[in-house]
């Protein structure tokens, strides 16, 4: 299949050597009010120094915890990989969030909001402006009728979990699909709406459906059929029909745009539980000491 060792090569090589299991997040939060280009400039420029220092073009923290922002002005903070012992980073990292929300509150009077989904935000301005971000507002403009709702309305807490080795892919899937449809976890009715109206050829692999898969290697399968079949942004056509071929390093590009409730993250080899909706930070706590003790439990009784 198109890609298939290269991607299987890469998978390898990442998990190769790891001795210890870690996890991660990213926590999204969503403006109270629409945001204007200068709001969204006076937020940028209120991100507390030297709490969070520009590093690479990336605001990042000692931690290594950083912020990235979404279409739609979504504050997003993304953890570094954690142990599960290291309950102290993961306080202090909540911490930071709850001081730089703060920060953003009085210094660029900017509120934002722990909640997954805000009505009315389809037509509100696009606040990237990167090619992949344009073209991705046009695509689901075209193919769906609330797609741009979801790129720019919603908030959500997305679960990483490193994978240890290839043939362990179909145990943590199946698992991740199954904690998605369980109270505290699964989507909320809003996002899944807007979810399941956004784009099937993105969002449209059925955790479901994985009961007829039997092996990490007919997911991994699975996985790289679905990314050929999602639409190229740029073309609007399937990337798998693209022609000529697009490179290996193109098809990385594009796999990150697949927005299964599950999928694999190729920049930790991860995989990563999409549906969480966005919760205050004490509730994500909870819900994360929940996760790590499932996961454990889980892989302990497949060791």
């Amino acid at each position: 299949m198109r890609y298939y060792d290269e991607f299987r090569a890469l998978l390898e090589k990442k998990v190769s050597g790891r001795s210890v299991r870690t996890f991660g997040f990213e926590y999204e939060l969503i403006a109270e009010k629409p945001l204007s280009a200068d709001d969204f400039r006076r937020v940028k420029e209120s991100i507390p120094y030297p709490v969070f220092s520009e590093v690479n073009g990336q605001l990042i923290s000692q931690e290594g915890m950083y912020i990235t922002f979404e279409p739609g002005g979504q504050l997003e903070f993304s953890s570094p990989p954690i142990r599960a012992d290291e309950l102290d980073l993961l306080n202090s990292l909540i911490a930071k969030i709850e001081s730089t929300v703060k920060t953003v509150r009085e210094t660029a009077s900017v509120n934002y909001l722990p909640i997954p989904f805000i009505a009315g935000r389809a037509t509100v301005p696009m606040l990237l402006d990167a090619q992949r971000y344009r073209d991705l507002h046009e695509l689901l403009g075209r193919v769906s009728d609330r797609g741009r709702e979801m790129m720019k309305g919603t908030a959500a807490v997305h679960l990483h979990v490193s994978l240890m080795s290839f043939d362990e892919l179909i145990t943590m899937w199946t698992f991740l699909c199954s904690i998605s449809r369980e109270r505290g976890f699964a989507m909320g009715e809003q996002r899944r709406d807007i979810w399941n109206r956004t784009d099937p050829s993105r969002c449209g692999l059925s955790c479901a459906g994985s009961e007829d898969i039997s092996s990490s290697e007919t997911l991994f399968n699975r996985l790289i059929c679905f990314a050929l079949k999602a639409l190229d942004l740029h073309s609007g056509i399937p990337f798998g029909k693209i022609d000529p071929c697009p490179s290996f390093d193109d098809f990385l590009v594009h796999f990150t745009t697949i927005f299964t409730d599950v999928r694999l993250n190729t920049k930790g080899m991860t995989l990563e539980l999409r549906t969480l909706d966005s919760r205050p930070l004490h509730m994500f706590r909870a819900t994360w000491i929940t996760f790590l003790d499932t996961v454990h439990r889980v892989m302990d009784n497949n060791s």
